[in-house]
């Protein structure tokens, strides 16, 4: 996370959208694709469904050059969260569904993206959710899963392309300042050009641009760290909020 103000000061903003803001949580057994945020979603939303989920009611926007997250507190001041772009690993919209399960009457929930045929029926009790894996700026640098609920589907949906597009205008300009060619940006399983919709292979493919709703995005640098030992990370602990609760379609403040 950066300074906003000095972060901000030559970017422009994509797309601003309202979200209810459940938290983070560090995801322990992969951190690679659409596997990567089950595990932090099944601790950070409800599983009896979104009515009743306590959250932050937010603003979500993606700039070129990162996305900021802005709420205000239990005093009423505005707080703001800037995460460069450079940050993100993996992004998606999704929604929570139950698979049946041959000889399993309990399946696991599982969260799938919204153009998944087991995703695509709206469900008023389980709306869109828009996760991104980002890799802390400060500290201990794990990747966390940051969990967001939509009012619609377009709006999940948007959020991903605006990354996806930030993300990769982001990685062009860092090759031209680069001279292009050459060093870690070209040919390698660290392309800044990762994959969307699936893992990067380190083929030379570069990302196979489709209309989806999920984005891999491998950053340059990113943080191979073990994180055995570092525990959850729920990134709103340390300040008080107003909590909010999911009513539908609106928040209701708590």
């Amino acid at each position: 996370m950066k300074d906003t103000t000095n972060a901000m000061g030559e970017s422009t903003p994509i797309c601003r959208c309202r979200v209810l803001y459940l938290g983070s949580a560090v995801p322990r057994q992969s951190k690679d694709g659409l596997q990567g945020i089950q595990e932090p979603l099944r601790s950070l939303y409800p599983s009896e469904g979104a009515i009743g989920a306590k959250g932050i009611d937010s603003w979500l926007s993606v700039w070129s050059n990162g996305i900021l997250l802005e709420n205000v507190d239990e005093n009423r001041k505005q707080v703001t969260r800037f995460f460069p772009i450079e940050s993100l690993h993996y992004c998606a919209a999704v929604r929570q569904v139950l698979i049946p399960e041959r000889g399993n009457s309990n399946p696991e929930p599982k969260f799938l993206p919204l153009d998944s045929p087991f995703a695509r029926t709206p469900r008023a009790q389980h709306p869109p959710i828009f996760a991104a894996i980002l890799r802390r700026t400060t500290g201990i640098k794990v990747l966390e899963c940051h969990t967001f609920i939509c009012k619609r589907e377009a709006a999940a949906n948007a959020l991903v392309r605006c990354c996806f597009h930030a993300y990769a205008d982001n990685s062009y300009a860092r090759q031209l300042e680069g001279g292009g060619g050459g060093g870690s940006g070209s040919g390698s399983s660290n392309s800044v050009y990762g994959t969307i919709g699936g893992k990067s292979n380190g083929t030379g493919e570069g990302w196979r641009s489709r209309a989806g709703s999920t984005t891999t995005l491998n950053s340059v640098g990113v943080s191979r760290q073990a994180i055995n030992g570092v525990g959850d990370a729920y990134t709103v602990k340390n300040r008080k909020y107003r909590p909010c609760a999911w009513r539908g379609e609106q928040w209701k403040g708590g």
